[in-house]
């Protein structure tokens, strides 16, 4: 955090000056208790003991031109992010604040956020093709913009980085997977891209990473009834929010082992190098900015870079946190095995009850790919092993599957109509979620 500045700074009463920190005014978490008063240089009360900050708390302190409080320690490792740990000092030379980030926390704190369009929904467009297999041509429509796309993202981020001008379109990525899934929805997301690795890439998995969240994102917010032009929106930031990691040190990234504290910190503002990043891609809406910057935030204000909790976070980037989450969890690390897509759901759904994600979003992320999501592997009850290729909205547990092996265990044919099961309406069930054949998923 910033050193307190020439600005008149307040000093919590009860406060020994060997235990106090200066946390800056801005840098203070909306919702947040202090455990000692904060008091004027005079002695005058300006907060009780455990009263919450609130925006006008915080806009009355600047009013009157005090930019920052020196606070308990322990209360710094509750008002703000800090990290206080007696181990190590991450929060000198690490820096959150910009003149970006100052004026992107201005506009959330004012609450004039941009509305979110209400338009016709997407959904009553969207194709529903039923228990109908994957059309191949479509399949290899979205290979080949996968391919296509994962070149162009890479090609634009080194541009940004090196502050060169692009003319490559992220709302034309977007447009084109958006028509694929008016088509069908399920057969876009069980394409997923393959990983964009290259001697001259400086950012490798991150790209088709990327790709993998833009589709989540934009599949839930059709199924939240979302019009078009907020999907387009939801599925751009999804393309760019995490174009940061690629500043962060691929030491760090590529870790296999816990970070330490002044690490992690380092990980935490790569949402401020993506903010930068976007600042010098011109041709994205001004609204990605603000997307992008909160993704990492958690509904109980345990998230980066500013520990915003609830409604304070954009509905756009709490769907793409989750959508974040998700893939995250299904695709390897260097410290751990990826979990299956099952337990990545479970894990998600064990967030819901920690309240650091939106129930809504995850709520609708089961409609879109059921209890066992799509493309995951179960075993049946009557023995036999199936493949997951449609969610089933109204039952999450009775998803549309493939079987891919009798019960005796031979494979069967994938173009055979009779292998393709509705659970919603066969007494068959899942008795089992299974790991992809031949990986090292965590169950």
């Amino acid at each position: 955090m910033t050193a307190a500045t020439k600005s008149p700074t307040l000093k919590s009463s009860k406060v020994p000056d060997d235990g106090a920190v200066s946390i800056r005014v801005d840098d203070l978490i909306v919702g947040r208790q202090i455990n000692a008063p904060i008091v004027s240089k005079h002695g005058v009360l300006l907060l009780a003991r455990n009263t919450p900050i609130t925006v006008e708390i915080k806009r009355h302190l600047k009013q009157r031109g005090i930019d920052s409080v020196e606070v308990a320690l322990d209360d710094a490792s509750v008002l703000t992010i800090r990290s206080t740990s007696s181990t190590s000092t991450p929060a000198r030379g690490i820096s959150f604040d910009t003149e970006l980030t100052r004026k992107l926390d201005a506009l959330i704190d004012s609450g004039l956020v941009p509305d979110i369009s209400n338009g016709p929904a997407v959904s009553q467009f969207v194709k529903n093709n039923g228990k109908a297999p994957y059309d191949q041509q479509q399949r290899q429509r979205l290979q080949d913009k996968h391919s296509k796309n994962g070149k162009l993202l890479t090609s634009l981020m080194t541009s940004v980085l090196h502050g060169q001008e692009s003319d490559i379109s992220v709302e034309g990525m977007a447009d084109g997977y958006l028509d694929e899934m008016y088509n069908d929805i399920d057969c876009t997301l069980s394409s997923r891209p393959s990983s964009n690795k290259s001697h001259d890439s400086e950012s490798p998995d991150l790209v088709s990473g990327s790709i993998e969240t833009s589709l989540l994102s934009m599949a839930i917010g059709i199924e939240m009834e979302y019009d078009e032009q907020s999907v387009r929106l939801i599925g751009i930031a999804g393309l760019v929010h995490d174009w940061g990691m690629a500043k962060v040190d691929q030491n760090l990234i590529n870790a296999p082992r816990a970070l330490n504290d002044i690490e992690r910190l380092e990980i935490m503002r790569h949402p401020i190098y993506s903010l930068e990043m976007i600042q010098h891609a011109s041709s994205l809406p001004r609204i990605i900015s603000m997307i992008a910057y909160q993704v990492h935030e958690r509904f109980n204000a345990t998230g980066y870079p500013r520990g915003r909790r609830g409604v304070n976070i954009h509905p756009f980037a709490r769907v793409i946190q989750v959508a974040d989450i998700y893939n995250a969890l299904i695709n390897p690390r260097p410290y751990r095995a990826p979990y299956t897509k099952y337990s990545a759901m479970s894990r998600l759904i064990h967030m819901v009850g920690e309240r650091s994600v939106d129930s809504d979003v995850v709520r609708a992320l089961l409609r879109v790919l059921s209890l066992f999501p799509i493309g995951s592997y179960v075993q049946l009850s009557d023995g036999s092993i199936a493949q997951v290729i449609r969610g089933r909205r109204e039952d999450y547990s009775k998803p549309i599957v493939l079987r891919v092996n009798d019960v005796d265990g031979n494979p069967l044919t994938s173009d055979n109509l009779d292998n393709i099961i509705d659970l919603a309406s066969s007494e068959l069930t899942v008795v089992q979620a299974l790991p992809t054949p031949g990986s090292n998923e965590v169950v």
